[in-house]
């Protein structure tokens, strides 16, 4: 499976709905997500028969259009009385002159299935695919499902679409009358969306609590993938806030914090690739040296070593680390 390690995709829909319940679901990844409409993307016509079709036009088209990566939707609801209508069929349903009006595609629903006299429950379910797509056409797929009833009459003011007359199995209120939160662990796309993290690579931000941090908005450690990036970490017990006068304690301390935040982020000091060192002086290069040897003898990483100033005069030393779990 091809791995998404971007920060910012694409959503291929005009869906104000979809639009929010998706950057609810991505939020906590660390992932911006722009929708087709915000960029002005045309619609492209849906012109196949089954779910996956058509959102595999819409996530190419919307590829191809921004180079970026696109996740498209498509999705609807099947009702068993009526032989799995309106399916793929969904948004026609709801289609007048003047847009959507679901509405009017649920009181056609009900109807529908009055007329054909179908049994109690009415079951039915809602489904989702979701199609990743690259600018190369490449595309990952994920299909989920929420099984339940159609109800009437309607109820509840959230959600979308056919939310306020579709009872999730288990539950005595339909998604309509759920909160976006509640909605989005049982929905459909939620569960579409669970099989599609295994396919991101979110972001995780690390802090060790450093006053620095919060004055000067940056985190201790970034994690991307299979990537750790370790700011700069100085001879602070960042606990404490104290600071060892010797250059050899503070290196100390440096790798102490580097191996936490490492161990934190899910990776280990053996994982180190790169390593940058500051020092203030040229000679606490071997006044250091000891320390070095202890943390790194066994990685040997690739290292570079520049004489600079620090941010205060009682730092010597500054650390800065990149690690790869391969």
């Amino acid at each position: 499976m091809r791995k998404f390690t971007g920060d910012r995709l694409l959503l291929a829909t005009h869906n104000a709905g979809k639009l929010d319940e998706m950057r609810a679901l991505l939020r906590p990844l660390g992932i911006t997500v722009v929708g087709a409409g915000e960029l002005g993307l045309a619609e492209p016509e849906e012109t196949e028969t089954t779910f996956l079709g058509n959102a595999r036009i819409k996530a190419h088209a919307a590829a191809r259009a921004t180079g970026l990566p696109a996740l498209a939707d498509d999705s609807g609801i099947e009702v068993d009385g009526l032989g799995g209508a309106p399916g793929v069929h969904t948004a026609d349903w709801a289609a007048t002159p003047t847009g959507r009006d679901f509405g009017q595609a649920m009181t056609r629903t009900w109807a529908a299935l009055e007329e054909a006299q179908a049994p109690y429950p009415r079951t039915a379910r809602f489904r989702a695919t979701l199609v990743l797509a690259w600018p190369d056409g490449h595309d990952e797929i994920f299909e989920g499902k929420a099984e339940g009833e159609v109800v009437w009459p309607t109820r509840g003011a959230h959600g979308h679409g056919y939310d306020p007359m579709f009872q999730p199995a288990g539950e005595s209120r339909t998604f309509a009358e759920m909160g976006q939160e509640e909605k989005n662990a049982i929905s459909h796309r939620a569960d579409a969306v669970a099989k599609l993290m295994a396919c991101l690579a979110p972001v995780k931000r690390i802090s060790t609590g450093s006053p620095f941090e919060e004055k000067w908005a940056y985190s201790r450690a970034v994690v991307k993938g299979d990537w750790c990036f370790v700011a700069g970490v100085t001879g602070y017990d960042y606990a404490t806030m104290t600071m060892p006068a010797a250059a050899v304690d503070q290196a100390r301390n440096c790798f102490a914090t580097i191996t936490k935040v490492l161990k934190e982020g899910g990776f280990s000091i053996s994982d180190v690739v790169r390593v940058q060192y500051t020092i203030t002086e040229a000679a606490l290069a071997d006044e250091i040296a000891p320390a070095l040897r202890e943390a790194l003898a066994e990685v040997r990483p690739a290292s570079t070593m520049v004489v600079a100033g620090l941010v205060t005069p009682e730092m010597k030393v500054e650390v800065e680390v990149t690690a790869f779990r391969g």
